[in-house]
């Protein structure tokens, strides 16, 4: 394929750790931008959520559903309107009337999802475990930058985007072995009131040790130290701002975290074979329903075993190979039998299922990794 590189980042037998509540996480239905999001979470006391109108007119959410469990949605009333670039709080409290929900939320950590009255799914957020005080939301309003505050916000605006937020993570190495420190790199934005960046680890199911990220040469930087026995490294990042506000790496740690193992096992033959970037005819992608002609990557299994790819990572950027985690879940879609093949379709909608990443590639030429 002309333009385009193949590399090969073998990333084997590491991923996400998931430390979550009872969700109904099947649900893997993409969410549709309507301009009406979950705005603000809060969990820890007489819980609420705040709903945010990002449009320039005002929207009728009279028949929404709102939840935390598919069995039990709550319908709000008809006649509930969110004004332009307004806010509605709705109170979970159990009671199931008017603004009221008829579900609470849990302090330690769950998702919430919104539809509309056609029942299609138009946010969809997993909040971490909160403390007293403490709310999960968007910065600024409406935005793709959650945090953690301690100073809830609700009915009005999260101000602007001055939570430090974490963009990039690296490893290196990528595939740590014994006795090797392991440095971990990371590159923010809107740092102008950072107080602190934090490296939190632990080997296998010890305590977190956290320890600070300095900035060297651009990156934040901190290193775990090397193990001489095999197990597995947990670790995530913390940015806080001077204003209490937190975000993290990955975004719902400590629930999630990133992880490695360190073993004496040989690495799989994997390879990336062959992909299509800008896909217009071949190959259509029937998961939601409908043929999409979205773009695809091919791995290759030249071993002589069946391989597992689950809780490995593909990537389209070498300095982020953590980019798309293959959920470690589904052995039945994600093994790839001895000699054989296996489609990741790179059409950013991760919601369809196991072999959806969530990046898109570039018909200009870029790397693509597994």
């Amino acid at each position: 394929m002309k333009g385009l590189k193949f590399v090969l980042i073998l990333v084997a037998a590491f991923g996400f750790l998931f430390f979550t509540s009872c969700d109904p996480l099947d649900d893997t239905r993409p969410v549709i931008d309507e301009g009406l999001v979950i705005n603000e979470i809060y969990a820890s006391g007489e819980d609420w959520i705040e709903l945010y109108n990002t449009l320039e007119t005002s929207v009728n959410i009279g028949g929404y559903f709102i939840y935390d469990n598919a069995a039990a949605k709550y319908k709000i009333p008809s006649g509930t309107t969110i004004p332009a670039k307004g806010f509605l709080v709705l109170l979970c409290n159990d009671l199931g009337t008017g603004l009221n929900t008829n579900f609470k939320l849990t302090s330690a950590g769950e998702t919430v999802y919104l539809e509309n009255a056609d029942g299609t799914l138009i946010d969809r957020i997993e909040f971490p475990e909160l403390s007293a005080g403490q709310t999960y939301g968007r910065y600024p309003d409406g935005s793709s930058n959650l945090a953690i505050s301690g100073t809830p916000t609700q009915g009005a605006t999260n101000g602007g985007n001055q939570t430090p937020a974490i963009v990039t993570t690296t490893r290196e190495p990528i595939v740590p072995g014994l006795n090797q420190v392991v440095t971990i790199k990371s590159t923010l934005v809107s740092t102008q009131g950072l107080a602190s960046v934090k490296l939190y680890y632990r080997f296998n199911t010890g305590v977190f040790t956290s320890t600070a990220m300095t900035l060297q040469s651009g990156f934040y930087t901190a290193t775990i130290p090397a193990q001489s026995v095999t197990g597995k490294v947990e670790y995530y990042l913390e940015a806080e701002g001077t204003n209490g506000l937190k975000s993290y790496e990955p975004a719902t740690a400590p629930n999630k975290v990133l992880n490695y193992l360190l073993n004496t096992d040989a690495l799989p033959q994997l390879f990336v074979n062959e992909f299509m970037a800008f896909n217009s005819s071949c190959c259509p992608d029937n998961s939601s329903g409908t043929n999409e002609f979205d773009d695809w990557i091919e791995i290759y299994n030249a071993g002589s075993v069946d391989v597992n790819i689950g809780g490995m990572y593909v990537s389209d950027n070498k300095a982020n190979p953590f980019k798309y985690k293959i959920p470690d879940d589904e052995p039945e879609l994600t093994t790839i039998p001895a000699g054989g093949f296996l489609i990741i379709w790179a059409d950013n909608q991760s919601e369809q299922g196991a072999l959806h990443a969530d990046f898109g590639l570039a018909n200009a030429g870029e790397d693509v990794g597994i």
